[in-house]
């Protein structure tokens, strides 16, 4: 369903209870992005790399379509670099117990879940590696000068991408439902 207004596209309701995996094409080989504030119009995504292609080849799977990145910042948010370091902290631990497959598979589906920061760190630090407020501010300082993030959105128009997303609320309508039933009850 493809829309041409631009106030359509940014009042349109956008889901990010759950990202869903896609693929770039990038210098002959398919990169790996996660959509976030999706829709059937279109989604949002970090990545490392200053990307100026206004067109992206996407796929999902054998499913393939194209995609127009309509805005692009550099993002500065501490908690989003402080999550990536984090992430990359417990890979290393998890590259460290392949002789342990149950904890190397439980620190593996770890990093793939969003948030969780404080509960991340206390696995982090029974892992032996406790970090300090103080070090983790220097990590995230040179970590935003090493390597900063960049925020992209893309606008979609195809069928297989509005299908994905259909796909991907279906199946996922279970979070949706215990998230409005847990504002709910919060709110009681």
């Amino acid at each position: 369903m493809a829309h041409n207004n631009d106030a359509i596209l940014r009042n349109e309701d956008r889901y990010s209870h759950i990202g869903i995996q896609l693929q770039y094409h990038a210098a002959e080989r398919w990169e790996p992005l996660e959509a976030l504030g999706w829709n059937e119009v279109g989604f949002n995504f970090y990545h490392t790399q200053d990307l100026r292609t206004p067109i992206l080849e996407l796929k999902r799977g054998l499913t393939r379509f194209d995609g127009d990145i309509v805005w692009r910042s550099l993002n500065t948010s501490d908690e989003l670099v402080l999550a990536n370091l984090v992430n990359e902290l417990i890979y290393r631990k998890a590259k460290a117990v392949t002789d342990n497959a149950r904890l190397h598979a439980r620190l593996i589906k770890l990093i793939r879940v969003s948030g969780m920061l404080t509960e991340k760190k206390h696995i982090l630090a029974s892992l032996g590696q406790d970090i300090s407020d103080t070090k983790l501010a220097e990590m995230i300082a040179h970590r935003k000068l090493e390597r900063p993030v960049f925020h992209y959105g893309v606008r979609v128009e195809s069928k297989a991408w509005a299908d994905i997303v259909h796909r991907t609320l279906r199946v996922s309508s279970v979070v949706i439902s215990l998230e409005k039933w847990l504002d709910a009850f919060a709110q009681k």
